[in-house]
């Protein structure tokens, strides 16, 4: 692939989306005369959340959170990235957020005119799987620069699994408004908060109107793929392959499911939704056998699933040793800016969901939230 020098990058890239700044070099792939272009399985590129590396020189992703960190010297930067559905959250040098919006380009110019000098960017997912996968090939730096190397990895791992709650749909819309790509934002829900309030990096698996046993709207009290059949996979619309659990070992793992099981008619039965709860336990347990586990209950779950939950959790502390944890979230989205698109939780409500969730887990996990605001991405 031929890429035209820097000079020309913007006029050449029209339509992108410039937003804010990429990279010298232990490994690049140059393009004599026109930039040097970092192949995406560069050993500094930084990825958080499940990628799918069948091939490491063009990982693909669907999972919301996925994210992909360098640090480079230049004043110039560009990704290359396959999409046209999906928006992202990129910051450079720890800057507030700025929005890409593809449109099924092939590359996007993330960064110019920035200083000589050692530079970071971000680029993070913030819509989830049914907006399709992506594909990243690289990064496109100025001539004769590359990257260098990052600041370390949070200690802390957190690993959420979830529905659309979890996923953050509609939280950047106002209530009354109807779910579009651009309301949701991962790096504003509740998982985001508690893990940017404890320090933790974070990894997502939450996909919306999925249940335990039963999903959203669906005619049988049982669905043929609920949320668990997704747990063991690389990316969520396709089963192959599958995820290698020893890539990333979270603290804690945060189930917020069982909702959308009881949401409409008809409910699971009681045996049937907890033989599918404590199967997903049971996976997760197999996956990572000593870490907590937090069941959360709330908000919106009402009886009988609060209760079910209840009684699941009970039952596993007492196999486990009080491994499992249940997590009470009551029902505080009260007052309309609680509310974002189809009444989903807004930013406002997911402040409020990271209040009560915050103080449990690091209860548990004997973890101070004294790094508070110096984690994480910014936003405006």
């Amino acid at each position: 692939m031929n890429f035209p020098s820097p000079r020309n990058l913007l006029s050449w890239a029209l339509p992108l989306f410039l937003l804010a700044g990429c990279a010298r070099p232990l490994r690049v792939v140059p393009t004599p005369g026109q930039g040097t272009r970092v192949e995406a399985d560069h050993p500094l590129i930084r990825y958080t959340g499940r990628f799918d590396f069948s091939d490491a020189k063009a990982p693909a992703f669907d999972w919301p959170g996925t994210t992909i960190e360098a640090a480079f010297e230049g004043t110039t930067c560009a990704v290359l990235l396959e999409d046209g559905n999906n928006d992202y959250n990129v910051s450079v040098d720890g800057q507030p957020s700025t929005v890409l919006r593809t449109t099924g380009e092939k590359v996007y110019l993330l960064a110019q005119g920035l200083a000589e000098g050692r530079h970071t960017v971000r680029l993070t997912r913030r819509t989830e799987p049914g907006w399709g996968e992506a594909v990243f090939r690289g990064f496109l730096l100025d001539p004769e620069h590359g990257l260098v190397e990052l600041p370390p990895r949070p200690e802390r791992r957190l690993l959420f699994i979830g529905d659309s709650f979890t996923a953050g749909y509609g939280n950047e819309g106002q209530l009354g408004c109807r779910f579009t790509r651009e309301t949701q934002n991962i790096e504003r829900t509740y998982a985001a908060m508690v893990s940017q309030r404890l320090g933790a990096e974070y990894e997502v698996i939450a996909k919306s109107g999925r249940g335990v046993v039963r999903n959203y709207g669906e005619p049988a009290p049982t669905s043929p793929k609920p949320m668990p059949g997704y747990f063991a996979q690389a990316k969520a619309e396709k089963e192959q392959p599958g995820w290698d659990f020893l890539r990333w070992v979270p603290h804690a793992v945060i189930i917020n499911l069982g909702t959308n099981d009881f949401s409409t008619q008809p409910h699971p039965p009681q045996e049937v939704f907890t033989k599918g709860y404590e199967a997903l336990i049971a996976d997760v347990r197999r996956a990572y056998p000593e870490v907590p586990i937090f069941s959360v209950a709330g908000p919106r779950m009402k009886d009988p699933a609060s209760s079910y939950l209840r009684a699941i959790v009970e039952r596993q502390r007492a196999r486990d040793g009080g491994r499992t944890h249940l997590a009470l979230i009551d029902d505080t989205l009260e007052t309309p800016v609680d509310f974002g698109c189809d009444s989903h939780p807004s930013v406002t409500g997911h402040q409020k969901m990271a209040a009560q969730l915050e103080p449990v887990v690091s209860s548990v996990l004997e973890w101070s939230s004294e790094t508070l605001g110096k984690e994480g991405p910014t936003f405006p």
